[in-house]
């Protein structure tokens, strides 16, 4: 039998019994019976909803994975966020930017976790398209959910992996040979799923809380998708929308990654709310005396500004033999029984900052100081002032830094977007090798697919 990670394998990993393995708290439904074959799943309005959910399972199943904190940490490592207080066999590969492409956090954490979530929605879209059985409302709410999932997912594929396989069905014998996909490619068929999203989506959230997406959630992403694609007045109309919707800045730092916090647009729960987020745990020390696994990256935890009260409420230190250790304390709860947080996918600030880098970029200074000094105001600092566009861009990317810190690898995609990890990482990491901003390809994978091939430098 063929190893389990490859694209080919994933039908079999991810059986029925998988699919409708969801929890009734969850989405509030009950969970479908055991059936034979995909076609019964999609019979009834309650078995297409326990299918759907299946799919949340899998984005808090594996702790660390893409969805589950591993683009907060890894990525953290891999830039100028994050570094690792001791010497560690597993993150140490991440922060000098030495993957090797045998490297089994890639292959398990991000690729085969992330093409295992896209052939579910693949299935569920294939399911919801041939089933003639549901109420419409609930076949359009699904679509539109497994459009957005699958979007996520291959947004953060081709920033860390550059081209990728574009697997859009669940038919093995030709995913197995497929070839990678220019990101050009994926963004477009990125763009058309979250386009149809918008369209099939309510604005009205199908769920208790921010659990499943809604309208807002789809036009969120593809306000992020447009500014990495440089089309700078759709992500500004993209952008103006969700900022228009019902969202609002929390006016307390301290409360923004609460679950259902006024700010959340789309938040993911570990299956029957079993526990808080991958990212409290990974990133608080179980004491204050003990030294915390990863520590702020000198370079960010001096360029806070005096008085940011995000310096003081979204991190902490450990002072441990006479060294202070800061820490990332976004997400408050480490292992607390009560369930206070849930992750937080996409939120408003990230909009306003979105909008006023495509109003700079369009020579709007006016307008794009404006949504800079929201989020500067809800820090209590006082209001940037800079005249030029040069000067305003580079304002955006301070504040995109701060803001977004250690926060589903915000950092490490901005650095290369706009072409400048090799100029920052080299200055602060000796050993820093300009191929390393793409991640390798998994070995297993090339060696499953002759058609892949492998990022340049592995």
């Amino acid at each position: 039998m063929r190893a389990n990670y490859q694209l080919v394998s994933i039908a079999a990993l991810f059986a029925l019994a998988v699919f409708i393995s969801g929890c009734k708290k969850y989405l509030e439904i009950e969970p479908a019976p055991n059936l034979s074959n995909s076609e019964k799943i999609f019979t009834s309005d309650g078995t297409a909803l326990s299918a759907m959910n299946g799919i949340y399972v899998q984005m808090r199943q594996l702790n660390n994975s893409m969805t589950n904190g591993g683009l907060s940490l890894f990525t953290g490592l891999s830039g100028d966020e994050l570094y690792n207080t001791a010497a560690s066999t597993t993150y140490d590969p991440f922060f000098r930017d030495s993957i090797p492409a045998e490297n089994t956090t890639v292959l398990r954490n991000f690729w085969a976790e992330a093409y295992a979530t896209i052939y579910k929605t693949n299935s569920v879209i294939e399911g919801l398209q041939k089933s003639s059985g549901l109420t419409e409302s609930v076949k359009r709410q699904l679509l539109g959910e497994a459009k957005t999932v699958r979007s996520l997912y291959y947004f953060y594929l081709i920033n860390l992996f550059g081209d990728v396989p574009l697997v859009l069905a669940t038919d093995y014998e030709i995913n197995e040979k497929m070839p990678r996909t220019s990101s050009a490619s994926v963004y477009q068929q990125i763009t058309n799923d979250l386009l149809d999203a918008e369209n099939l989506l309510t604005v009205a959230y199908p769920s208790a809380g921010k659990l499943r997406p809604n309208k807002q959630t789809a036009t969120a992403l593809l306000a992020r998708v447009y500014l990495f694609q440089k089309n700078w007045t759709q992500a500004e109309a993209k952008a103006s929308a969700v900022i228009n919707g019902s969202y609002s800045l929390a006016p307390n730092l301290a409360n923004v990654f609460l679950k259902n916090s006024t700010e959340t647009i789309w938040e993911v729960a570990a299956v029957n709310d079993a526990s808080n987020t991958a990212e409290g745990i990974a990133f608080i020390p179980s004491s204050a005396t003990l030294r915390p696994v990863f520590a702020l990256a000198p370079s960010l935890a001096n360029s806070f500004e005096v008085n940011d009260q995000r310096r003081l409420q979204w991190t902490k230190a450990n002072t441990v033999s006479g060294v202070s250790y800061p820490y990332p304390f976004k997400y408050k709860s480490r292992t607390n029984t009560a369930i206070t947080e849930y992750n937080v996918v996409l939120r408003l600030a990230e909009q306003y900052l979105i909008r006023s880098e495509a109003k700079a970029q369009q020579g709007n200074l006016t307008e794009g100081l404006a949504d800079l000094n929201v989020i500067r105001t809800r820090a209590l600092l006082p209001g940037t002032t800079v005249t030029t566009q040069s000067a305003l861009l580079n304002a955006i990317e301070q504040e995109r830094r701060i803001e977004l810190f250690v926060e589903w690898g915000h950092r490490w995609l901005d650095l290369k977007r706009t072409a400048r990890i090799d100029a920052v990482l080299s200055a602060q990491k000796p050993f820093w090798k300009n191929f390393a901003s793409l991640y390798p390809i998994p070995f297993t994978q090339l060696q499953l697919n002759p058609f892949l091939t492998q990022n340049p430098g592995y």
